[in-house]
This record gives C-alpha cells, structure tokens and sequence, in this order.
C-alpha cells in the first residue's frame, strides 16, 4: 500500500515538471497585457445612379456590388516616451482577407498603434486597453455619384476609403 501511494505522489510531483520541460521561463520584458481589436474591410463599387424625385427634390441612390476586399496593412507601435521600460511591441503587417465579411482578430500589446494603409495618406491612431476588444472597419469605394440639376452621373475616377474606429478608442 505505501508503494501505490509513494507511486501516485510521484506521479502528481513529476507531471507539472515533464510538461514545463522545453519550455522557456517566463520573459518579463514580455508584455502580458493585451486587448483584441477586430480588423475588417469592406470593398465597393458603385455601378449605376439612379435619381430619386421627392418633394421637387432630386436626390441620387448609388447601386453597388461587392468587390474584392484583399488589403495589406501595417500596424505599428506608437512609443509614449517613457523611459522607465522599453516598448517591446513590434510592428505587425496584416493581410486582409478578399471576403467581405471576413474579420482578422489580433491580440495587440496595450498601448497607441497607428495604422498605415498604404492606399491612404492619412495614417490613423488607435489607443488598446488591457482586456478591451473593438472593431476597426476599412471601407473602400470605388465610384461616386454626381447630382447636376435633376440627372445623376457616375463619376468611376473617384474613390474613397475610411477607416473606423471607436471614438472611445480613437488618439
């Protein structure tokens, strides 16, 4: 009987061990606080206008399909200047999917992240709290509607793109 029990305690001693073996410590420079953000992009591309009379009002609805959604964009770190402990956080190229409806979740180090996608010019600012998840929308159209007295015209040289994010998070 004291064999079986030396023999379990053994056993319950040396489990914990084998699976920490290969494993490397723990890095303390590593950052451990973390929130999620969900990337997506949405990608359009208007087709037709239509005017719309309402009131002696001319107004124009824009018809549009879905188009391949596939971006590459570049998140990258934003240091806050605190020389008390280096930012371990390392820039993070991410590959959008072409499906619309397809969201890429990462787990970013908290702090400021800036967004560079390098269809825009404008670079956007993100702030990720420890434990938070939010959503960052990218948004292109291709195409725009144009009113001139009561006719729409399609204007296909113009496009826009967006980025949203939540204000709450937005820097």
């Amino acid at each position: 009987m004291r064999a079986l029990k030396a023999t379990i305690l053994a056993a319950i001693v040396a489990v914990p061990l084998a699976a920490a073996a290969g494993q490397a410590p723990p890095n303390s420079f590593d950052s451990v606080r973390r929130g999620k953000v969900n990337l997506s992009h949405q990608a359009l591309r208007i087709t037709a206008c239509v005017a719309k009379v309402e009131q002696q009002k001319t107004t124009c609805v824009p018809t549009a399909d879905t188009t391949d959604s596939s971006t590459t964009i570049t998140l990258r770190p934003v240091s806050q200047g605190d020389v008390a402990s280096k930012d371990k956080r390392e820039p993070r190229e991410v590959s959008l999917s072409k499906d619309a409806n397809a969201v890429e979740k990462l787990e970013l180090g908290v702090g400021v992240w800036e967004l560079d996608w390098p269809a825009r010019n404008q670079k956007d600012r993100f702030f990720v709290a420890e434990g938070d998840e939010f959503a960052v929308k990218l948004h292109t159209q291709v195409g725009a509607c144009t009113k001139t007295k009561d006719e729409c015209r399609l204007k296909t040289d113009q496009t826009k793109l967006e980025v949203k994010i939540p204000k709450r998070c937005r820097r």
